[in-house]
């Protein structure tokens, strides 16, 4: 999929900056705007996970 030069270019300093490919940010990307949509639901946190009680 190709997008416009400033969205090309945004996601190519985003994958440098976190270290993921093209695809891996698209994905990510994309979950997490049709979770904020309501369209997919969140995902939970494990019970056991360290995060667990921190805000």
């Amino acid at each position: 999929m190709i997008f416009d030069d400033d969205i090309e270019l945004a996601l190519a300093l985003a994958c440098e900056e976190l270290q993921m490919t093209r695809d891996e940010m698209i994905r990510l990307i994309l979950r997490e705007w049709l979770e904020q949509y309501g369209f997919i639901p969140f995902r939970q946190l494990h019970e056991g996970s360290d995060t667990e009680g921190n805000a």
